[in-house]
């Protein structure tokens, strides 16, 4: 069976598992092979993956998650392989406030070039 984790930025897992068990808004749910079809809410916490003789957890924000021909998608805003649901988000808290600074960056730079862009319109504009 194969497991295909997906965010807006990045694969962070694809490969082959045995089984998936994860926390789903209705309780929690293991998926083995040939499990039947499905598509259901996952719920923010740790999901187990059972894979080449040794369980893995995955750190998820929540999202989606479809069972369909052997194969397990996740799609989720946020994951990450062997990390706690809560280095998870500290690591979402690192970036927001990195990327935070980057667009503050960003935006001092743009309103320079606007007030050059709008001194030379001005002097142009003058007979």
């Amino acid at each position: 069976m194969r497991l295909l984790v997906l965010t807006l930025e990045e694969t962070v897992f694809d490969g082959p598992v045995g089984e998936v068990v994860m926390p789903l808004a209705d309780g929690w749910l293991g998926v083995r092979p040939h499990h039947a079809p499905f598509l259901a809410r996952l719920l923010a916490g740790e999901v187990l993956v059972r894979a080449a003789g040794r369980e893995r957890v995955l750190a998820t924000l929540g999202g989606t998650v479809g069972v369909a021909r052997d194969e397990i998608t996740i799609l989720t805003g946020a994951a990450q392989l062997d990390q706690g649901h809560e280095a998870l988000e500290r690591a979402i808290g690192d970036d927001l406030r990195r990327r935070t600074a980057l667009e503050r960056e960003a935006e001092k730079h743009f309103d320079r070039v606007y007030r050059q862009m709008a001194r030379a319109i001005g002097t142009r504009s003058r007979p």
